[in-house]
């Protein structure tokens, strides 16, 4: 439990520990079979937010047997966890020694796109400062791999994933393990991604009441900015 829960909290507020990692692998992969179902998807997923590839003998076939073991203990948290990893070994790292049966990953894929939330009122700003300049956007688009982009359009000839970063997406204004994850694999499956802080946006509005000028005028001219020079 404690070699889990350090290796998901290095993860969690997105600090590199490569050398933290290495050793973690090599006392997780020879404890492995003590290793509880959340323990199995906490250390599974950290290594994935953590992009940590030199631990080949931690997911190999053993490690895949013993998730499908586990498969009746995952919560629907641990099964996101879960899913999130398995993405990352076969699609980023190119590797399927590791993994479960089919119908797991399955589970794993339906608990990940069935996660839903109430727009905020920040997404509904954006969107609406989006939909003025007659940029069409698209909410809730689900890719073919499970994740919810929050707003889509056109930019340039190129669909562009707009995610409204709220508070949560953050730690002391970097972004969080999770946030980090979800940006990387969104890229690596062909996404161009921008990112909006919910700080600026909350800045862009009070500075522009303060100022006397058009709060969806600023927005715009910031919208259109961030389109152009911080899509990543």
């Amino acid at each position: 439990q404690e070699l889990a829960s350090l290796a998901w909290a290095f993860a969690t507020v997105g600090q590199p520990a490569p050398a933290l990692f290495d050793g973690l692998a090599v006392v997780a992969a020879q404890r492995l079979t003590f290793f509880k179902p959340l323990e199995v998807a906490n250390v599974a997923w950290a290594f994935a937010a953590a992009d940590h590839r030199t631990a080949p003998a931690l997911f190999d076939e053993g490690f895949g047997r013993h998730v499908e073991s586990l498969g009746g203990g995952f919560n629907d948290g641990s099964l996101v966890q879960l899913h999130q990893w398995a993405l990352w070994l076969e699609r980023e790292c190119g590797r399927a020694d590791g993994l479960p049966s089919e119908q797991l990953r399955a589970r794993f894929h339906a608990a990940f796109a069935s996660r839903g939330g109430r727009p905020s009122r920040l997404h509904k700003e954006v969107l609406s400062a989006l939909a003025s300049l007659r940029l069409e956007p698209a909410e809730h688009l689900q890719t073919d791999e499970g994740y919810t982009l929050d707003l889509v359009v056109e930019w340039r000839g190129e669909k562009v994933a707009v995610m409204v970063d709220a508070p949560w997406h953050f730690h002391n204004r970097q972004p969080t393990g999770h946030t980090l994850l979800r940006r990387r694999q969104l890229r690596h499956f062909g996404w161009r991604v921008l990112p909006l802080p919910h700080w600026e946006w909350s800045t862009l509005y009070h500075s522009a009441v303060a100022d006397d000028a058009s709060p969806q005028r600023r927005m715009q001219t910031y919208l259109l900015y961030a389109l152009e020079q911080r899509v990543i």
